[in-house]
């Protein structure tokens, strides 16, 4: 089927009804004004639909349809039993069925669900519109200002920043082990000092009270050791 002639054949149509085509976003796609209301129109030009495909069809309607007052789908006359019209009219969508067969061009094209308008929020749209264009005049600024700035010497320094740190490190670990080696020196020493003092407490705990702590054994011990 050719969307050539079906578009022409709607076209033709809506505008004896007082349409004006605004804009015509593809093959498939119309936007026209009635009014002061802007209306959207998908042409369908599937020649043997089914309820899946018509379905399918709603679905792309629904992306965009606040945008618009009113929203229709041309269907073919092939389409016109398949058309749920409870799902369409809870959507707010309209369908066209259109017979390119007719030669009638009064009768080629029939209404067959109103699209239930919608009120937009013009207002709305347009502070959110600015909002937006503001966030991306912000994001420019950001982009511009990192772009001109030269990351070579901060690459540098956090290269340097980096060997400090590595031979700070490295400075920590020599540190620790020495430490834990005069650790170890501190307890074998003291180790050596309570068994020399142990020793020698033994042999004093061998002499009689009287003689304990008296210098003189220390001498006459010494004086034994010589002669021996």
């Amino acid at each position: 089927m050719s969307i050539e002639l079906a578009k022409k054949l709607l076209e033709e149509w809506l505008l004896q009804r007082g349409f004006k085509i605004l804009n015509k976003l593809s093959d498939r796609e119309l936007i026209l004004t009635e009014g002061n209301n802007t209306v959207y129109l998908r042409i369908s030009i599937e020649e043997f639909p089914t309820d899946s495909y018509i379905v399918d069809e709603l679905s792309n309607v629904m992306r965009n349809r606040f945008n618009y007052n009113k929203a229709y789908i041309a269907f073919p006359q092939s389409a016109r039993d398949l058309i749920n019209g409870k799902l369409f009219r809870s959507n707010r969508v309209g369908v066209y069925i259109y017979d390119l067969s007719s030669t009638d061009p009064e009768k080629a094209v029939e209404e067959l669900i109103p699209s239930i308008p919608i009120q937009l929020q013009q207002e709305v749209n347009e502070d959110i519109k600015g909002r937006i264009d503001e966030l991306e005049r912000v994001i420019n600024d950001v982009k511009n200002a990192l772009s001109s700035i030269n990351i070579q010497p901060l690459t540098k320094d956090i290269n340097e920043l980096r060997d400090r740190v590595m031979r700070i490190e490295h400075t920590l670990n020599e540190l620790i082990e020495r430490v834990s080696r005069l650790e170890n020196l501190g307890l074998q020493s003291m180790r050596n000092s309570i068994i020399n003092t142990q020793g020698s407490s033994s042999v004093s705990n061998e002499l009689p009270d009287f003689l304990s702590n008296n210098p003189w054994v220390d001498v006459l011990r010494k004086r034994g050791g010589g002669s021996g």
